[in-house]
């Protein structure tokens, strides 16, 4: 009896022991998958904008972005059918009619790390990965307007694609808040979420990835870094992305608090 429960001790000791290294691989594995998901999207978005008159995907179809929506023949360049039919995968829209199989491993937009919430992801697609919001802008009318990679003047530095949170998902930071983490298909870094111990990964309008801690993409007012020298979340370096579409400077309202 004394040797089995010494053997049961053992046991218990090397299972506690083995925990924290097999969370590491799982945690390591997560990463290296996210980040070929990434590089994958990014290298379609060359191949997107040679076929679509030098213009970027859009970024969501106007805020209606259903399982019944999205499969819709109007929402093919919205980038989440756009960029994976350029990589030869399967669009969002493909899984309209049986969403479960979306967050699986076959799907282009699945991100193995993220915490999908259950009541949500079959009723609306959850998007752990989103398009840089910033990146269209208001025309002459007010409304927004589609932006050409010709716009776009620093491509290495601008953010194109990157991990976002979901409602379930703890956040990265304090300077974001729960409403953040809406699994929408557009974000920024008020959504961007670090799942690999505080870094998440980000894909640049060149196509290359990179990890990054939300303190690389917010200030510690929980601004947009202006001047933009490192990463760029407008078509040009100069414009503010702390302004709101209708050119409203969000910085100074958030200093204040």
């Amino acid at each position: 009896m004394r040797e089995v429960l010494v053997g049961l001790a053992i046991a218990m000791v090397l299972a506690v022991v083995a925990m924290p290294v097999l969370s590491n691989r799982r945690r390591a594995a997560h990463k290296a998958a996210a980040m070929t998901k990434m590089r994958v999207l990014g290298g379609a978005i060359g191949t997107y904008v040679t076929q679509s008159n030098g213009l970027l995907p859009i970024e969501d179809a106007g805020g209606d972005d259903t399982w019944n929506r999205i499969a819709k023949s109007d929402t093919s360049d919205v980038w989440y059918n756009a960029l994976p039919r350029a990589a030869g995968k399967k669009p969002a829209s493909d899984y309209s009619s049986n969403p479960a199989s979306f967050y699986t491993e076959e799907s282009a937009l699945f991100v193995p790390g993220a915490r999908y919430p259950d009541k949500k992801k079959l009723h609306n697609p959850m998007f752990a990965i989103a398009f840089n919001t910033k990146l269209e802008h208001a025309g002459p009318n007010g409304e927004k307007e589609r932006t050409k990679m010709s716009d776009i003047t620093k491509p290495e530095l601008t953010v194109a694609l990157l991990e976002q949170g979901l409602p379930n998902e703890n956040r990265s930071s304090p300077l974001q808040s729960k409403n953040d983490y809406d699994g929408k298909p557009k974000g920024s870094a008020k959504s961007f979420i670090g799942r690999y111990d505080g870094q998440g990964v980000i894909c640049f309008l060149d196509g290359h990835a990179e990890l990054l801690k939300v303190e690389d993409l917010l200030t510690p007012h929980g601004t947009f870094p202006f001047p933009q020298t490192k990463v760029v979340w407008t078509r040009t370096p100069e414009e503010n992305p702390n302004k709101d579409h209708a050119g409203k400077d969000h910085s100074e309202k958030k200093k204040k608090k």
